[in-house]
């Protein structure tokens, strides 16, 4: 059995028990047991099964029971625990992925045991305070500095015990809690410490680790107690389907969520989590719009320098560059990176992602630590003498936006540079922590919880990066990878069942075209509110966007009837009757909005399409002359009058037309239709002539010509042109193609 088909078994009994089909679960078990030898898991499993055979017996017999239910839950617990026994046996001795070679090489190693690491943390604690009184400069330098390495090998040690750490037993839990509640571990560890229990928990299901996890979401530390809420969001959501055998996590969550500020923190990390989904899709845009836009400005900036060197003006800002900022876009471009910077979308992963091979990121517990600048790696670009105090400390060490994965890559960049050329950068930019202190001041003022809301957030992002780069990725369940539709779980979903909350969630999906998740989430919308006609139109566009057009056309004429004579909703019936070859009511929606909007556009060019699908070209002619009044003269509007007028048989204004479009760069389609014009007025050799040039000009292979012009065989000869002749045009512009 393979790692993938042992995964695939363990996943299939997993379903099997939470959907209640225990008797295959059963027999699924049995194999997976086997594996491994039969042992004391066999007899458990015989235990369990003979249980269950008598909770059947009691049951079909209706034999009362008033703790039955109970006794089923149990019974499904044990046989989820003993199935993820059995897995997690078979996995460590032959799985290649990270988690287990560490489990193998805890015991092969020797270790040292967890509970004495704890006792170093705190030795190395008083042990730092006591350095910090060496009289000797150097001394006491080069004491701290052995002190904080020593420390930080023993933290990453302790993350390593937390991630491979099995199921906590009654005597395990009051020493894993301890770390999170003793002074002498300090609060970055403890934030790190969580990760590793969220890392923990998404190879193995504890029960007890979810209950400390809760618990550690109302921490007075905010990473902590953030970072917290993210784990149990994310923890829960893969979990879901078994959290109903165990009361337990579902009562303390309750609790938790009674109160108003927990749930609302909540509420704003699934939002995050949400987001977070469109990660990759910003990062395309930044590398492909809106960072070539300021490198290409920043080029012009320096070309325009040069050209002005020899200006001795003392003006710091040519009052020329502001028209060239606001003419070339880039301003635009700079305010919506801000504008998305300030809503908390992750702008920088385009930035950093390439900037994770420092040695630093091999360590996996790096990839979660918090950023702070005494940490060993940064001593020389922190120390007395480099660039402490300066802007580039608070542009990195103060900034919200940034997540501690990039301040890490950013230091390691700038230790890149020459020593010399450091300390220069931050004497040009000591004045920018002060700009940003007084930014956060009034953000703080305006929002009690901006800390709190920058820490998920920051989370969010240090989690994307190491699931989407970590060296050894694969080797986890990338959390971005799933829908992230928390609002629809069991466990959580109905703690998010209001309107407000739900609209929220809908907005999210809907404005990032997520329109499958925004679509269940308008449903769920509708059942609260059924008259609602903006939720109508919502779900007839997801639906559009889904290319369910019936259903979408349904829903549409549903909101038409709460909200008669809405401009977008009588287009959309349009087009989707349209869309489904139903010229004739396209058209009757397209005239009732025309009455609305009769100086619209592009309405007036979809009347004219509708007009021309249904055969009325005299009809369409009046709208798109109409479009041509109401816009510029251009290929938009010359080509539908160019083809009205030839199907119409206005043959000199068809000419007219088509001798402005021949002189606009020409496709192939508008040749083709020139040489019809000409064979319609009677001029075949004109027409061979104007279906070569357009094969040429258009570098157009003549099968695809072929294949065109196939299409428009009845159209000929409804206008005239003898069946009979059109075999001797084609072989004449074949022997005039070889020429």
């Amino acid at each position: 059995m393979t790692v993938a088909e042992a995964t695939n078994l363990y996943e299939r009994i997993i379903g099997q028990i939470v959907h209640y089909n225990l008797k295959e679960a059963f027999v699924n078990l049995s194999y997976l047991i086997q594996q491994n030898g039969f042992g004391l898991a066999y007899d458990q499993l015989s235990e369990l099964e003979s249980n269950y055979r008598y909770l059947l017996r009691f049951r079909l017999e209706g034999t009362p029971d008033p703790g039955k239910e109970k006794v089923y839950a149990d019974l499904r617990r044990r046989a989820l625990h003993l199935t993820d026994e059995a897995w997690h046996l078979w996995m460590s001795m032959r799985s290649p992925q990270l988690y287990y070679d560490r489990i193998r090489a805890s015991k092969i190693e020797s270790d040292v045991p967890m509970e004495n690491l704890v006792p170093d943390l705190k030795k190395s604690a008083n042990n730092l305070v006591l350095a910090q009184m060496v009289e000797s400069t150097e001394a006491r330098v080069e004491k701290i500095d052995q002190l904080t390495r020593l420390r930080e090998h023993t933290v990453r040690h302790l993350f390593i015990k937390l991630f491979i750490s099995g199921d906590w037993t009654e005597e395990d839990v009051p020493f894993y809690r301890s770390l999170f509640t003793d002074p002498a571990i300090f609060d970055p560890e403890k934030a790190l410490f969580v990760s590793a229990l969220l890392l923990s928990l998404m190879q193995r299901f504890d029960e007890e680790k979810i209950l400390l996890l809760i618990d550690l979401c109302s921490n007075t530390e905010p990473e902590v107690s953030q970072r917290a809420i993210v784990a149990v969001a994310v923890i829960m959501y893969l979990y879901d389907e078994r959290l109903d055998v165990y009361p337990a996590i579902g009562q303390k969550m309750a609790l938790a969520m009674e109160d108003d500020l927990f749930k609302q923190s909540m509420i704003r990390v699934i939002f995050q989590l949400i987001r977070s989904k469109d990660t990759e899709s910003v990062t395309k845009r930044m590398q492909e719009e809106i960072l070539p836009e300021m490198t290409r400005f920043g080029s012009v900036i320096q070309d325009k320098l040069k050209q002005e060197d020899g200006d001795d003006s003392k003006e710091d800002f040519n009052p020329d560059w502001k028209n060239m900022i606001e003419s070339s876009g880039f301003s635009a471009k700079m305010q919506e990176f801000s504008d998305m910077q300030m809503e908390g979308i992750d702008v920088y992963m385009s930035t950093f992602s390439g900037q994770k091979f420092y040695p630093f990121f091999q360590e996996i517990a790096n990839w979660f630590l918090p950023f702070y600048t005494t940490h060993s790696s940064l001593k020389e670009l922190f120390e007395k003498g480099s660039i402490a105090g300066s802007g580039i400390l608070d542009m990195v060490l103060k900034s919200e936006y940034l997540c501690s994965s990039d301040k890490y890559s950013f230091c390691f960049n700038i230790l890149q540079l020459p020593a010399t050329y450091r300390k220069s950068m931050a004497a040009n930019l000591g004045a920018d922590g002060e700009v940003y202190e007084e930014y956060k001041k009034s953000e703080i003022a305006m929002n009690p919880l901006y800390m709190q809301e920058q820490a998920s957030n920051r989370y969010i992002q240090d989690l994307y990066r190491f699931f989407n780069l970590y060296g050894r990725r694969r080797d986890f369940t990338n959390i971005f990878s799933f829908p992230l539709d928390i609002h629809n779980t069991k466990s959580l979903g109905k703690y998010f069942a209001t309107e407000a909350t739900l609209r929220k969630i809908g907005q999210l999906f809907f404005r990032n075209k997520h329109y499958k998740n925004a679509l269940s989430v308008i449903d769920r919308l509708i059942n609260i509110l059924p008259a609602d006609a903006e939720l109508l139109q919502k779900r007839g566009f997801c639906l559009q966007q889904l290319d369910r057009r019936k259903e979408a056309l349904e829903t549409y004429l549903q909101a038409d009837l709460i909200l008669p004579d809405s401009l977008w909703t009588l287009k959309r019936i349009a087009a989707c009757y349209r869309l489904e070859k139903n010229p004739a009511k396209a058209l009757e929606y397209y005239f009732k909005a025309e009455k609305l909007a009769p100086d619209d556009l592009v309405l007036t060019f979809n009347i004219g399409h509708a007009l021309v699908e249904s055969g009325n070209y005299a009809e369409a002619l009046k709208h798109y002359f109409k479009a041509e009044v109401l816009s510029d003269e251009s290929l938009k509007t010359w080509r539908p009058i160019a083809w009205c007028s030839l199907m119409c048989g206005k043959m000199d204004q068809a000419t007219n037309y088509y001798d402005k479009i021949l002189k606009h760069n020409p496709a192939i389609d508008d040749y083709l239709n020139a040489g019809h014009l000409e064979w319609c007025k009677g001029y075949p050799i004109k027409a061979i002539d104007m279906y070569k040039r357009g094969i040429r000009a258009t570098h157009t292979p003549f099968p695809e010509f072929q294949e065109m012009f196939q299409k428009d065989v009845k159209l000929l000869i409804g206008h005239g042109i003898n069946e009979e002749d059109i075999p001797f045009v084609r072989d004449e512009l074949i022997y005039a193609l070889e020429e």
